[in-house]
């Protein structure tokens, strides 16, 4: 077997490792060329979260936690800027929690008000919350959540949702979670773990003693379909959530990578060696083939990701010589380049709702960095900078957010940052390597 490259080029596979090999010797232009720099930073909303009240002293401490966990949810999403509880005057903190004198609230400079309290009955933990739009005092909804579990914080999540969808019209991401792969110091696997979206409850899925990897979610989050070694080569494998328990879905010759979920749930496009190099097959999710997309001899095609209509794909492909993304067009199977500059570009990320595409490509400092362009490879943009290996980017599912992996702390770690490349903040703190995220669908409560 081919050894795994395990610095600077993404690990992927056997075949895609001698693959790069190649190519990084071939003649390069610099990704630098025909680039705009883009640094777009939207102002945030700025909203105000009254000091949480509790019916009795002995659940200070689950108000202050509750309160402290919208915080952070609010600002993780990068659509708010929280005023901090000393700016907000006494007088406005006063009277009925489901009313609001607007004048006291409007010299805060807030948008929004957040008012709630905090109360236990029986094992069950409740928060009741009211959201004002300042400007007019009009209430935008007052609701109560409840639950049983220890972990209380789920309340403030629900909350976070909610607020959320009165700003944007859809919910928010607190109920998402991150798969990726993880390999512990001194270990030779890689396993699959996931974790909360801002970082927090890292746990493992996968241990079998084995390398895995590019974790994908299904659609309805229930699934997790990810790439496992063997003997032979890889095979796509599927973990069940709700039973705990992995199947496996392919068994064909050489290698089953990068498996891309179809919009109708029902299909996904993976990269198969079985016939030679790699090349784009559209499988059911059991892992039967239904279609063949490409056919080239002694060329890789790989890393496919779907359009949000499900008629196009981009796509990784060797076949310009050094390693480009293309689009291909679904119904007809013809391709067009997108890029043109820049040597292995690769992992491409189609956004869930918009034409914009996020890859990852070498600079000329031979480190990967992030970069986005439209459907049709204009409008580029390098929206990482000055950091090791910037790498496999993924959505967000509002597409606000990507979250992907980077050496810039000296070992491979997830980061989350703004789809234009501002406000990056680091979500993993684990002793060994982590990479390959994969953002999740909301999955609920």
């Amino acid at each position: 077997m081919l050894p795994l490259i395990e610095s600077g080029i993404p690990v992927r596979s056997q075949f895609f490792a001698l693959a790069l090999l190649i190519l990084s010797t071939m003649s390069s232009s610099a990704i630098g060329q025909g680039i705009v720099l883009r640094d777009a930073r939207e102002a945030a909303i700025p909203i105000a979260i009254q000091n949480f009240r509790t019916e009795s002293e002995g659940l200070t401490r689950v108000s202050t936690d509750l309160e402290a966990s919208l915080t952070a949810n609010l600002i993780f999403s990068r659509l708010f800027r929280v005023i901090p509880s000393e700016a907000i005057m006494d007088e406005a903190t006063k009277g009925e929690l489901g009313e609001i004198q607007v004048g006291p609230w409007r010299q805060t400079g807030a948008q929004f008000v957040v008012r709630a309290s905090v109360s236990q009955r029986d094992n069950e933990t409740s928060l009741k919350a009211w959201m004002f739009r300042i400007h007019d005092g009009r209430k935008l909804f007052e609701k109560t959540y409840s639950t049983r579990r220890t972990d209380y914080e789920v309340l403030a999540h629900q909350l976070g949702d909610d607020i959320v969808q009165q700003v944007t019209g859809e919910p928010g991401l607190f109920s998402t979670k991150i798969a990726f792969v993880y390999q512990a110091p001194n270990s030779r696997h890689k396993e699959i773990w996931v974790m909360d979206f801002n970082g927090r409850n890292p746990e493992p899925l996968i241990q079998n003693n084995r390398t895995n990897l590019s974790p994908t979610w299904t659609l309805d989050g229930q699934n997790i379909i990810f790439s496992s070694a063997s003997l032979k080569g890889w095979d796509l494998w599927r973990f069940e959530r709700r039973r705990n328990r992995s199947t496996q879905l392919t068994n064909f010759p050489g290698s089953a990578l990068g498996p891309s979920m179809h919009p109708n749930g029902r299909e996904m496009v993976v990269a198969l060696s079985k016939d030679g190099e790699s090349d784009l097959y559209l499988l059911d999710m059991n892992g039967r083939e239904r279609r063949r997309l490409t056919r080239r001899s002694e060329v890789i095609d790989l890393a496919p990701s779907f359009s949000p209509d499900g008629n196009f794909l981009c796509f990784s492909s060797g076949r310009m010589g050094a390693l480009h993304v293309f689009r291909m067009e679904l119904q007809s199977l013809q391709s067009t380049r997108l890029t043109r500059v820049g040597t292995l570009n690769d992992s491409c990320a189609w956004h869930p709702k918009e034409n914009t595409i996020l890859f990852q490509g070498m600079d000329v400092d031979r480190e990967f960095d992030i970069f986005s362009m439209n459907h049709e490879g204009n409008q580029m943009s390098r929206i990482t900078f000055d950091a090791r290996h910037n790498e496999t980017p993924s959505w967000s599912p509002d597409g606000q957010l990507v979250v992907f992996s980077s050496r810039r702390s000296g070992r491979n770690e997830i980061h989350v940052m703004k789809a234009d490349g501002s406000q990056v903040t680091k979500i993993t703190n684990l002793p060994g390597e982590a990479t390959m995220p994969s953002w999740s669908p909301r999955l609920g409560y």
